[in-house]
């Protein structure tokens, strides 16, 4: 799975390439036709944070993607999503999702050059994939926001931050060293690196429920001869979460 994690790091360099380029497109016609092919992949872009902000369990709130500037000058197509409970996302949360346009802008441009490269269809087709192609291109980078909003949520809890990112680090290793993904047949190659991460987040939840148990048990052991326990990192749940934020004023964020 090596190649994936290449695949992730040069659609991320051809993103901003692409987008640099874009920003700098100035020729009338020309500009107009990129305009709308931006447009498409800030929706693209925006969709993949709400989607994936979703099945991580993030509440999320509006969801909007604008052609022209604020101002209705020119045009600008951007977008964003709210995350009204963004103070209880753990750091694995807030890193997937600000992370979610270069996933699934990555699987889709390796599934539109299966199309333009190994699929026998129609010409006509394969035009649009390419031109989708350029879309992903153009709004698979994560943009500065996005990348804040790692941090800030890693800075809220650094020491289960950093249990987490074990976890996934685990996980990962642990697929790609003992789990053939093979074993079923698959009709396009992208989907091979969606099972990836499925299996990946499997092992993660299931190595955080053998490690909760294993310190559920060292601290009886402790409790039961009057040790005193070490630490553990701080295990929030999202009701856990919500206990200790009810309280305070939810600050909202955008990605």
């Amino acid at each position: 799975m090596i190649e994936l994690y290449l695949w992730l790091f040069i659609m991320l360099l051809v993103s901003i390439i692409a987008r640099t380029f874009y920003r700098n497109a100035h020729t009338p016609g020309f500009k107009t036709i990129f305009d709308v092919i931006a447009f498409i992949g800030v929706f693209i872009h925006e969709l993949a944070h709400y989607t994936l902000g979703i099945l991580f369990g993030t509440k999320m709130g509006g969801f909007s993607v604008k052609y022209h500037s604020k101002t209705k000058i020119k045009v600008a197509p951007h977008g964003w999503v709210d995350s009204p409970e963004f103070e209880r996302n753990s750091f694995i949360q807030t890193f997937v999702i600000s992370f979610a346009p270069l996933y699934v802008s990555t699987f889709l441009f390796m599934f539109c050059l299966d199309i333009i490269l190994h699929i026998q269809t129609l010409i006509w087709i394969k035009i649009i994939a390419g031109v989708f192609c350029v879309s992903l291109l153009i709004g698979s980078e994560p943009s500065g926001q996005d990348i804040k909003l790692i941090g800030v949520t890693f800075n809220k809890n650094p020491r289960y931050s950093l249990y987490q990112i074990f976890l996934v680090v685990l996980s990962g290793t642990i697929v790609w060293m003992f789990i053939d993904l093979y074993f079923i047949i698959l009709p396009f190659e992208v989907l091979y690196y969606i099972e990836y991460f499925i299996f990946v987040a499997l092992f993660y939840f299931s190595l955080k429920f053998v490690f909760w148990v294993i310190g559920k048990i060292i601290k009886g052991i402790m409790t039961f001869y009057g040790k005193n326990t070490i630490s553990s990192p701080k295990f929030l749940t999202r009701k856990r979460r919500f206990k200790e934020y009810i309280k305070q004023k939810e600050k909202e964020a955008q990605w």
